[in-house]
């Protein structure tokens, strides 16, 4: 080989691996987007997909009150049915009863919690999981107890508010225990809930029946719950159902 196509051979192999390089560094420009789109994507169908979910939830739940007049209590198992005992839920906590709330469809497994009014005593214990909730108690009465104004020196559930306590996530504070006075460092949002839902792999939310917390940073993780407020409403109107069924027959 003369020097001459020794020199060609050289410089063609640099071409050659120069061409490698801006075919790399080109398709690092053009990909880096595209597979930073296709994360946010799918971030966003995650998120999406929640909630859709909450929103059946809540539906399922808002239709079973209508249906009942009560709140549904947790299940033993996942996808499984209420578990009762009389006129009280055997668990505060426990996993979402789809099979008795017909929730089909949604994404991912649920928990859920609900507020027994035990530490309100008789006869307003279990009055909002009973199968007749104003045998002993009115609407008026029921009210006055749930919306109590809350004491925060009190451990949660055991002060003059007997519901349950939803909170929003304050970074750099640490979570409280279950039974730790009102929200700790975190802020409190909501001091009547009585009903609330939770994905199963919540590492926040798991295993807790007192408090709760949202965290605004984890849109695709956070519970769908129901207010007392909400729930004398669905009362009022499903007297005003029955009431209308009445008049018709």
């Amino acid at each position: 080989m003369t020097p001459h196509q020794q020199f060609s051979a050289i410089n063609t192999r640099g071409f050659t691996l120069i061409e490698v390089a801006l075919v790399v560094v080109l398709m690092g420009i053009i990909l880096g987007p595209v597979l930073h789109l296709l994360a946010a994507q799918r971030e966003k169908d995650k998120v999406l997909a929640h909630l859709e979910s909450r929103q059946r939830i809540l539906e399922s739940v808002e239709g079973f009150i209508l249906a009942t007049g009560r709140l549904p209590c947790p299940a033993a198992h996942t996808h499984g049915t209420e578990s009762r005992s009389g006129d009280a839920c055997t668990f505060k906590e426990g996993w979402l009863p789809t099979a008795t709330l017909a929730s089909w469809g949604i994404s991912g497994q649920w928990k859920m919690a609900v507020a027994t009014l035990e530490h309100a005593g008789e006869p307003a214990q279990n009055a909002l999981v009973s199968t007749q909730p104003f045998a002993q108690l009115s609407p008026q009465q029921l009210t006055e107890i749930v919306m109590a104004p809350y004491t925060a020196s009190y451990a949660v559930g055991t002060g003059p508010l007997p519901a349950i306590h939803l909170c929003q996530v304050v970074q750099g504070h640490p979570m409280p225990t279950n039974l730790q006075a009102g929200c700790g460092g975190h802020t409190l949002l909501n001091a009547t809930t009585v009903w609330l839902a939770y994905p199963a792999q919540d590492p926040a939310n798991n295993n807790r029946y007192q408090q709760f917390f949202i965290n605004p940073d984890q849109p695709a993780a956070n519970p769908v719950w129901l207010s007392f407020e909400r729930l004398n409403w669905l009362w009022m109107k499903r007297g005003a159902l029955d009431t209308q069924h009445i008049q018709e027959n």
